[in-house]
């Protein structure tokens, strides 16, 4: 069986970094085509750094992509107040020296997906800004996508209010686009990321092996259990993993076909993934497959084995 073919969209961000960390650990599996970043968790050029820090200290690199500084129509708003002022705060990175390769994101994710022989699944950790404007610019990609693993929404509950997941109200047009695409989507809404879940005494395993890469997550999830402590959490979701933890581990999660739309009005709903849960219907339009139920110990267990072996590649 060959490599599955993938490009990551993200703005990293905590768990966007634990995200592309388990992509890299399993190249043996996928074909990482390129990582593009999008404004979301920090402003762009911020996140933009923090992905070029990143590879700069695992020594590894991919086709790195800058895209949109900003939601199709509305104001950008950061996720500052999780994951800091750098937008990865918690661990002191060298200064980087791996550079941008490409200065326009759809360009080169049209290329890209264009120019592969086989289908190609989007990875969406952020907000769907990069990949909505793709599918409006060039409609033609479309065809290319075998489907889009992507973290945000929720079914029941949202985050930043009552109803809406971060990631789609910081730009519902763009996710409006995405999901009426007629490309698959996979959703890792906070239905399934908040059992996706790390605890303390996870971090404190992590600090005491040390590792080059272990030392470094023990230390950046040490900051983002800060605001998850303060709001009151026992336990520490690391949302966007799932959206590459189901292109490599399918089996450990459960979820439901639904038609999802997404709410663009400036009210309260703004930014709801509305999932229509009505049994008594015939559901001839599913649009999305939600992810609802995760196995945690095999996802922990899974993710420290990525971990550990990044620290015995890196030594």
């Amino acid at each position: 069986m060959g490599k599955t073919n993938i490009l990551i969209d993200c703005d990293p961000g905590h768990d966007d970094v634990m995200a592309i960390l388990l992509a890299l650990a399993n190249r043996d599996k996928l074909n990482i085509l390129g990582v593009s970043t999008v404004a979301g968790n920090q402003t762009l050029d911020k996140v933009t750094l923090n992905l070029r820090k990143l590879y700069t200290y695992l020594g590894v690199k991919t086709p790195i992509a800058v895209g949109s500084d900003r939601p199709i129509i509305r104001q950008l708003q950061t996720g500052a107040f999780v994951h800091g002022e750098s937008g990865l705060d918690g661990f002191d990175f060298p200064i980087p020296t791996v550079d941008v390769d490409f200065s326009n994101a759809l360009l080169f994710m049209r290329d890209a997906l264009i120019n592969c022989d086989e289908k190609v699944v989007l990875i969406a950790t952020g907000p769907l800004t990069n990949i909505g404007l793709l599918l409006r610019a060039f409609p033609e990609v479309r065809e290319k996508i075998e489907y889009i693993s992507l973290m945000g929404g929720s079914i029941y509950k949202g985050n930043v209010t009552p109803f809406a997941e971060y990631n789609i109200y910081a730009d519902p047009e763009a996710a409006h686009i995405v999901f009426n695409s007629g490309i698959p989507i996979v959703m890792s809404g906070l239905d399934v990321t908040h059992k996706a879940y790390i605890t303390n005494e996870d971090i404190l395993e992590l600090e005491k092996i040390n590792g080059k890469v272990t030392g470094m997550c023990a230390k950046l999830l040490k900051f983002f259990t800060k605001f998850h402590m303060n709001e009151g959490y026992e336990n520490f979701p690391l949302h966007d993993v799932c959206a590459v933890m189901y292109v490599l581990n399918k089996d450990i999660f459960k979820g439901q076909n639904l038609s999802v739309q997404i709410d663009t009005s400036d009210t309260l709903h703004r930014g709801r993934t509305a999932a229509d849960l009505r049994e008594w219907i015939n559901h001839d339009d599913t649009n999305t497959f939600a992810l609802l139920d995760i196995d945690r110990d095999k996802f922990i267990e899974i993710l420290f084995d990525v971990f550990k072996k990044l620290d015995e590649e890196l030594k």
